[in-house]
This record gives C-alpha cells, structure tokens and sequence, in this order.
C-alpha cells in the first residue's frame, strides 16, 4: 500500500502579499492583477477544486519519482500537461515562464521546503523534468515553424512556375 503523502503547506495571508510583491517586481503590476483577477473571478468551490488538482499533480509527480519515471516517460509528460492547464487558471504560461518555475522549484528556499514537504528529492526532480519538458515543447515548436515555412516556400515555387 502506497504510503499517504503530505500536501504542500499552506501560507498564510502576509506571505501572500509578499509572494503578489514579488511577482510585481519580477512581472510587472498589470500581468499580476491579471493573475490576481482571474483567480478572484472564480468561486470559493471551484478555487478549491484548483488547488486541490494542484496538489494531486505534485503528489502524483512524486510517485513519479518514487517509481523511477524519467523526463520524457509518457505518464510524466502526461502529468506535466495537468500541471500547464492547471497554471492556465491563473495565467498563460509561456515556455520561459514553465522553465524559470522549473528553476524556482529548486532555487527558492520556500518553493524547496514545501516540496521537500512531500517528498525530499522532488525539487530536483521538478527542476529536471520540467526542463526537459520544455525542451520538447520547443523542439516541438521549431518543427511545427520549419514545416511551416517548407510549406510556404514550396506554395511560392509552385506559383512561379509557368
């Protein structure tokens, strides 16, 4: 039987605002009230369904880890993709975005203690699947560019044919 994991800890209000200060610096005060609205448009059940899937994506990465699952095995992938949509309730998340909060995971100390709240290795092992996530993303990017621009080059080449 699986052992029962600890949930991310909960912050309290002051650390919210400082968190919401931060983000301000970093982000800039409109991309943060965007943020901040969004989540204040939902209602109290459907925020906590949010958090709740939240924690279910963390819990289920550390499983992840427990069972050896590399970056780029399909049920990580998977859980990463929960884990875009979920960040998709507060903003777009960019790719540089995903990266630098891969990075964060596992550089800032409040991010690492509640991780290491669930489990001790998994800001390592957020940092290094979520990059490699990325990676494939972009990858997957540049491809979809390419083709496009393979696809425009020969609609060019067949028009200037006589």
């Amino acid at each position: 039987m699986a052992k029962k994991r600890r949930a991310l800890k909960k912050h309290s209000d002051e650390q919210q605002k400082q968190y919401e200060r931060e983000a301000r610096l970093q982000y800039g005060p409109a991309e943060v009230n965007e943020t901040i609205g969004r989540w204040n448009s939902y209602g109290r059940e459907q925020q906590e369904a949010i958090k709740a899937e939240g924690d279910r994506i963390y819990q289920d990465l550390a499983e992840a880890l427990e069972a050896r699952k590399s970056a780029g095995d399909d049920e990580v992938t998977a859980i990463l993709d929960r884990w875009v949509e979920n960040l998709r309730h507060f903003y777009e998340p960019s790719l540089d975005r995903l990266r630098g909060l891969g990075q964060l995971y596992n550089s800032n100390p409040d991010f690492i203690n509640n991780f290491r709240n669930i489990h001790a290795d998994l800001p390592a092992y957020l940092e290094r699947i979520i990059d490699f996530y990325v990676d494939e993303l972009e990858t997957a990017e540049l491809e979809r560019m390419l083709a496009e621009d393979e696809d425009m080059e020969r609609r060019r080449s067949n028009l200037s044919r006589p």
